[in-house]
């Protein structure tokens, strides 16, 4: 449902290689409400902005034989032959990497202002350690996997409690099995 309400979904190449998700709308999977307001023939899909800065994604990958556009932010173009609805886009380097800020810019002037990301810890961190989260939705199952697991995030330098990024509780909800966080960062 969240991914419905947002302009685009922002994930990054490292995504997309190790769960090679389709990141698309189910529509069919809306209940009876949200259908009647949304009928499918006019919903429109979010963009999904894929940060592919070493041209790792590939025709084959699941999310590229999906509905909707999809574009492909890089620093160079490759020779692939892509569907129509694949833009490769070229970003601006910071440190042989895409500057996020600069294509957050890019983002807000193609009228793209409600972003939902579906990333891993390295852009989940430096997102969030640069203050570029206006909210965090967590969905806490009751399991624990151990300290070799993948974390939340990658965020450095910061080892005292007294550092840590804050948030306030926005809703907390049982969802299933799972509860759900929703937070904002505290002022």
């Amino acid at each position: 449902m969240f991914r419905a309400k947002s302009s685009a979904i922002l994930s990054s190449s490292s995504t997309i290689i190790a769960d090679n998700p389709r990141l698309n709308i189910r529509f069919e999977e809306f209940n009876s409400k949200i259908s009647s307001i949304i009928p499918k023939k006019i919903f429109q899909y979010p963009i999904r902005v894929i940060l592919d800065s070493q041209n790792r994604i590939q025709p084959f990958h699941k999310i590229i034989q999906t509905k909707g556009d999809i574009w492909l932010i890089r620093l160079k173009r490759d020779q692939n032959i892509w569907p129509k609805h694949i833009k490769q886009i070229i970003g601006k380097k910071y440190e042989n990497k895409i500057n996020i800020y600069n294509l957050l810019k890019f983002l807000g002037q193609s009228d793209i202002n409600n972003v939902w990301i579906e990333a891993g810890s390295q852009l989940s961190g430096f997102l969030l350690k640069n203050s570029l989260i206006d909210e965090l939705i967590l969905y806490v199952a009751p399991k624990i996997l151990g300290h070799e697991a993948q974390s939340l995030c990658m965020i450095y330098n910061i080892l005292h409690i007294s550092n840590a990024i804050q948030f306030e509780f926005q809703d907390i909800r049982q969802i299933g099995s799972d509860i759900r966080l929703i937070l904002s960062p505290k002022k």
